[in-house]
């Protein structure tokens, strides 16, 4: 190698060397390769500078070939260093951030202990207790301040042992309801805006200590006043009854709930108490429910049968003050049972559930046949959340509809009650179109009584909201036949009656003041009876938990009657309601 290849070789050693020190990126790969190239060429320059000097007899011999250390092991033992530097640098990077974590644990716990000295420093201590559970006589007897003044000096004395007595200091166990830190396992008390319920007790970790209790109140009070257009009614059958006027102030429904669940946050529970000061009288709803996913929610417990819309849901999301003539004639009721619901796609939900009864929860054991109900809905919300209610009171930017059905099946029995032994203000019974009681004795003719009937209803429903504008309709079928009777039989094989809903409401200012209108009907083989009207609901805190409605109501012989509700089989007139619904 000349001397200037070799000057060569070493100017682009230097020239990496540089570009490495100023940041220009290189390969590690070409920084390995390069500085053996300039040791060697100044090696080969070295011989070349020597032979121009005088000579110099060696006092050691030359170093064998075989010694040398060539270009490629020099680069492999570079490239091995420049990996063990990559290790340590990536063992440096998990030791910072096991730094940082443990200085922002380091800091929680020192805020907690400061909140604790703030607290110690607030706090109006009780009288400390010796080891034997009596005061003991050592302690100087001074007011709480006082006390908790002493108690912090005998903590700071602790480190230097003056003053220190560890009789005054022997730690009780922590409660049961208390962590081995101290702290509790659950949080009491506050309130889910979301759901709109106070929460009493949730827990801290609901995998470890799964239990969480909640309570919800709502009232509607209702005012009712009757005016009647005639004085009597005549049925079917030729009877003539009187129609009275009335007028009322109510606590209509009452409802106190507990929800939450236990065991498992799956494994829920509802409790509901219902009184009403239009019966008197206080009964029990709810259910234990286990959900398995959003499509399978299994329940069982005591609750609506479903059977038509406006009557599953909530008497809280009504248009006006309750449901209309139509539902109250045609609709199940309340009874003990087991039932399925759930999601399983996006927008269509449903409802399946086996009960005692159609018509009446409370019989208990002692009821009549053995025969059990069937009841069940469904309905489809295609373009999104159609949300409680016919009214649209969340106020939908764009077109929100909702379709449905609902079927209820069962076999009635005559269980020879009247409607003053009812025991839930909820209960109906089944009527005919004109009102006259179906197990009445002689409804279907002189000198018959039914035992039981076969009872087939269905109905089908639509609704959409849009900006404020609310409107839903329902049209309701119902089969009555497979009659068994106690003495004559009935001259009729079967009965149908039919029937529908309509109402539409607008918010004036939206979320806060709605008008609106409503109309239903009812129509069968022994006559029927319609009703107009319309009123204004005022959502107080532009919410649905606070409501006032004012409604009137023009009736033309009302074949419904349910004592929360307005109709009274038979009558004419006008109603008058004026009602003011809380939710806390």
């Amino acid at each position: 190698m000349d001397a200037e290849s070799v000057r060569g070789a070493t100017g682009m050693a230097l020239r990496q060397a540089q570009n490495r020190r100023s940041g220009t990126p290189t390969s590690g790969r070409s920084i390995g390769l390069c500085l053996p190239a300039a040791l060697l060429g100044l090696s080969a320059l070295l011989p070349g500078v020597a032979s121009a000097q005088p000579p110099v007899f060696p006092t050691t011999p030359p170093a064998v070939d075989s010694e040398r250390i060539t270009v490629e092991q020099l680069a492999r033992r570079l490239q091995r260093v420049e990996e063990q530097n990559a290790r340590l640098a990536e063992q440096n990077d998990r030791l910072a951030r096991e730094n940082r974590a443990l200085g922002e644990r380091f800091r929680e716990v020192s805020g907690k202990y400061d909140s604790l000295n703030r607290r110690l420093d607030r706090a109006d201590l009780p009288s400390i207790a010796s080891p034997g559970g009596t005061p003991s006589p050592a302690m100087p007897k001074a007011s709480a301040p006082d006390q908790a003044g002493w108690l912090r000096g005998q903590v700071g004395n602790a480190s230097s042992g003056e003053g220190w007595d560890p009789r005054f200091f022997a730690p009780s166990p922590p409660p049961a309801w208390t962590s081995t830190s101290g702290t509790s396992r659950f949080f009491v008390g506050d309130y889910d805006d979301e759901r709109g319920q106070f929460v009493l007790v949730r827990p801290r970790d609901e995998r470890s200590v799964p239990f969480e209790l909640r309570v919800d109140v709502f009232t509607q009070a209702r005012y009712f006043n009757f005016a009647k257009s005639r004085a009597t009614w005549t049925d079917h059958r030729g009877a003539t009854l009187p129609v009275r006027n009335f007028q009322s102030l109510e606590v209509n429904r009452n409802f106190i709930g507990f929800t939450g669940y236990a065991l498992d946050p799956r494994l829920q529970f509802t409790a509901w108490i219902f009184s009403s000061t239009a019966l008197n009288d206080t009964v029990y709803l709810g259910w234990i429910n286990y959900r398995f996913s959003r499509a399978l929610d299994l329940r069982v417990g005591n609750w609506m049968v479903p059977g038509t819309r406006e009557w599953y849901e909530s008497f809280r999301y009504t248009m006006g003050s309750d449901r209309l003539m139509a539902t109250t004639f045609f609709r199940p009721n309340i009874s003990p049972g087991i039932w399925i619901q759930g999601e399983p796609v996006d927008g269509l939900h449903y409802v399946a559930m086996l009960a005692n009864s159609l018509n009446r929860f409370s019989q208990g054991v002692e009821r009549l046949g053995a025969a059990a109900t069937f009841g069940g809905t469904l309905r489809w919300e295609p373009l999104g959340a159609f949300g409680p209610g016919p009214s649209d009171a969340e106020h939908h930017e764009r077109f929100t509809p909702r379709l449905g059905t609902s079927l209820a099946l069962a076999r009635e029995q005559n269980q020879g009650f009247t409607a003053l032994q009812l025991g839930n203000p909820e209960d109906t019974i089944i009527r005919l179109s004109d009102g006259v009681p179906l197990f009445r004795v002689g409804s279907l003719g002189p000198g018959v009584e039914l035992a039981s009937t076969a009872v087939q209803l269905w109905t089908v429903d639509a609704a959409f909201k849009y900006r404020g504008v609310g409107v839903s309709g329902e049209y309701f079928f119902r089969w009555l036949d497979g009659f068994r009777s106690a003495g004559a039989s009935p001259p009729m094989r079967s009965i149908f009656d039919h029937g529908g809903l309509l109402q539409a409401g607008y918010f004036v200012v939206p979320r806060r003041l709605e008008g609106f209108l409503r109309t239903s009907f009812v129509s069968g083989p022994f006559g029927g009876g319609y009703e107009v009207g319309g009123g204004a609901n005022w959502y107080v805190l532009g919410s649905r938990e606070w409501r006032m409605t004012a409604e009137v109501l023009g009736i033309q012989r009302s074949p419904a009657q349910n004592i929360l509700t307005g109709y009274r089989a038979g009558e004419s007139g006008v109603l008058y309601q004026l009602q003011w619904f809380t939710d806390f």
